[in-house]
């Protein structure tokens, strides 16, 4: 790291960060008070090791990399900063919560609207894909866009030939690539994650009510005409993308690429460095048991439990006979009153109320403290060492991305070079 890293920061329009170096005894202490002094005597000893167990928020799990924290309000600063420090020569990068993809929703809102141009039953299809337009909103991630784009080419064709004779057959035993696709979809979401996976079957639970909902209200209007017309052609003998495999399948190939190379792209600003280490770094962990297991991050119980030991120490009697216990602690006090003095008993308690006061009075800490930075992840944080954000992406799910494009790009032949193309 530079040696003049805080003057890059401040060149960069940052002016607040947490940093090894700028931490200090995170508790606030009358000067000269026994409680310092006390915990002067004691800073070496086991009660204290909070101390010191914090500074391991400052380094990867392997001690390899120095880490600062750095407000989410400086975000389109960061790779400012990332290029002024490779500049002076230092390995650097960003792990931080990913910036949310809106090219991803984007992108597959114009694709539907698109669609619903080239489609025969317009209002069809758009009941149906307005499901998909919300779970693309709702999970802006590459390999649930690859999902997304292959549902909506299944509910296109769908909207092409659901009222047709033998659309059913058409969809199953006479094009099996419409099972693959849909199968692949699903693969695709469970790469993003469990949750993914699980919401993207709702979101198919969801489409096919769209799609039964809209084939009834269609069937309920047309039972009012005094003439019912019937298509001619079954859905066999004509073509499921509408009759315009070279426009409507191009579109799904061109969204496919733009999100692969928005993928690409968005991946080298994350990193900002050329390191291919597989770093751990302190984050938020839901699993309670992982946290427990490494012990090497404090939380804030842990910060609460070293303040108890601070404000108590002095008043614990060394031979074990004194009124207290780990939460509980009562000593006397002399104050004058009149002009006499005399003895009263207080007591602590180490409790909510003891917690909430402590909790309060990070915040007037006089120096940007880690203890900050935790308390702002909330009450449920969990810390352990997990990869970077610059793995999250796994290579299961860029497999999966490269997958549904070339299933699409199968789908696009076949479709030019088969009956799909034919008008």
């Amino acid at each position: 790291m530079p040696e003049n890293f805080e003057d890059l920061l401040k060149d960069c329009g940052i002016n607040e960060w947490v940093s090894l170096k700028n931490q200090r005894i995170p508790i606030m202490l009358s000067r000269n008070s026994i409680e310092e002094a006390m915990l002067k005597i004691n800073i070496a000893s086991e009660e204290n090791k909070y101390l010191y167990d914090r500074q391991n928020y400052f380094y990867d799990m392997n001690g390899n990399y120095s880490l600062f924290y750095i407000p989410d309000y400086y975000d389109k600063k960061m790779d400012q900063l990332v290029k002024t420090l490779s500049r002076a020569g230092a390995q650097t990068g960003i792990d931080s919560t990913l910036a949310y993809l809106w090219l991803i929703p984007l992108v597959i809102v114009v694709l539907n609207i698109l669609l619903a141009l080239f489609s025969k039953n317009k209002g069809f299809f758009i009941i149906t894909a307005i499901l998909p337009c919300i779970y693309a909103f709702a999970n802006a991630f590459y390999a649930s866009a690859i999902s997304i784009i292959l549902l909506c080419l299944c509910l296109f064709v769908i909207s092409n030939i659901y009222n047709r004779k033998g659309a059913v057959k058409r969809l199953i035993s006479a094009n099996p690539l419409f099972i693959i696709a849909l199968m692949l979809a699903l693969v695709s979401a469970f790469s993003v994650s469990l949750k993914s996976g699980f919401f993207f079957i709702l979101l198919i639970a969801g489409s096919a009510c769209a799609i039964i909902t809209a084939y009834f209200a269609a069937a309920n209007r047309k039972s009012r005409y005094d003439f019912q017309p019937v298509f001619i052609r079954s859905a066999k003998r004509i073509s499921i993308y509408g009759g315009k495999s070279n426009i409507v399948l191009p579109l799904l190939l061109i969204s496919s690429v733009i999100i692969l190379a928005y993928f690409m792209l968005a991946s080298l600003n994350i990193t900002g460095s050329k390191n291919k280490d597989n770093l751990m770094l302190p984050s938020a962990n839901s699993n309670r048991e992982d946290s427990l297991t490494q012990k090497k991050l404090p939380l804030l119980e842990d910060y609460y439990r070293w303040n108890w030991n601070v404000m108590t120490c002095p008043y614990k009697s060394l031979n074990g006979n004194s009124d207290y216990d780990e939460n509980h602690v009562t000593y006397p006090r002399f104050e004058e009153e009149d002009g006499i003095l005399s003895e009263k008993l207080y007591t602590l308690y180490y409790n909510d109320a003891f917690r909430n006061s402590v909790s309060d009075g990070i915040e007037n800490l006089d120096f940007y403290s880690i203890e900050k930075v935790i308390k702002a992840q909330g009450k449920d944080f969990f810390a352990a060492y997990t990869k970077s954000v610059s793995y999250n992406v796994s290579i299961f799910s860029i497999i999966m991305m490269i997958l549904g494009f070339c299933m699409l790009l199968f789908i696009y032949f076949s479709a030019i070079i088969g009956k799909g193309g034919k008008k």
